[in-house]
């Protein structure tokens, strides 16, 4: 569904599903059936995320991401359903500002919720199965510096990768000590569905602006990465390499892409979507 049409008219006309970033504009209605035809059963909720690029088609949000991948691991289990409704937010249909005035926003019944916490904890109380939940102080500790980090100097606030490289390496250090497939354990968390999309925007964002690669000796981190891009709730969420790269672009302290926009430069934004849900194979721990 996306939302942001030229008039509320055409807002209701055009109501249609936001593809799911690999399903080739394939409806995003995620499991579970109706109660009645043409009702909405009670466990079906609406998420609004942000549009990309074209205002229509699924764009680059790590928040928004965040509560899409919460919504499919319970969708996957049969808990609820949902849809996806991307909003154009340049072009806000009344519809939409009735509700909210930021992204993302989720739809329950007659609850609305827009502040991400609170949306994840609304998600929880309704759906406690299967859990999410974590506790677990160092995990938590080794994650907190790495996106205030990387905006410095995506945005040149800081011209040197040094203290970026340093909090990555923080997490790094902790996976490889925890020895699990995931933050908290070999299963996804709450506390991964907030760093995985935070990461892959920071992986593609300083390779496109700053042709930073991720050190390859920080084989732990790739073999998390490589665990998530394996995992079909963070696949079916990630954005296209070129939303990413929208998304941080669109910001007015970020300076513009290196390069001539003519080229094959895979990051300019006129270029076909890729997706780099793959890691090098020199950087691959052994089994």
């Amino acid at each position: 569904m996306s939302l942001g049409g030229d008039s509320d008219e055409e807002y209701m006309r055009g109501y249609r599903d936001a593809a799911l970033a690999h399903n080739n504009g394939s409806d995003v209605i995620v499991n579970g059936d109706s109660e009645e035809e043409g009702a909405s059963p009670s466990n079906h909720l609406d998420l609004f995320v942000k549009a990309g690029m074209d205002g229509e088609s699924y764009g680059a949000c790590p928040f928004c991401q965040r509560i899409f991948m919460i919504l499919l691991f319970k969708a996957n289990a049969g808990q609820l359903t949902f849809t996806v409704c991307t909003v154009n937010m340049s072009k806000q249909p009344m519809e939409f500002k009735r509700i909210s005035s930021r992204l993302p926003a989720v739809k329950h019944g007659d609850e609305v919720l827009t502040d991400v916490d609170e949306i994840v904890t609304y998600i929880d109380a309704n759906f406690p199965t299967p859990s999410l939940k974590f506790d677990n102080k160092k995990a938590t500790e080794s994650c907190l510096g790495v996106f205030s980090k990387f905006s410095f100097y995506v945005k040149e606030v800081s011209h040197s990768p040094t203290q970026l490289n340093l909090e990555l390496q923080k997490i790094d250090s902790f996976l490889a000590k925890a020895g699990t497939k995931f933050l908290c354990g070999n299963e996804l968390s709450h506390l991964d569905c907030i760093m995985l999309p935070k990461l892959h925007h920071i992986r593609i964002a300083t390779k496109a602006f700053k042709k930073f690669d991720f050190p390859l000796e920080f084989t732990a981190l790739w073999h998390y990465l490589d665990n998530a891009y394996n995992c079909d709730v963070f696949r079916k969420t990630c954005p296209p390499d070129q939303e990413i790269v929208f998304h941080w672009s669109s910001k007015p302290e970020t300076p513009p892409l290196p390069g001539d926009p003519h080229t094959l430069n895979p990051y300019f934004l006129d270029q076909q979507p890729t997706y780099s849900l793959s890691v090098p194979s020199s950087s691959r721990l052994k089994e």
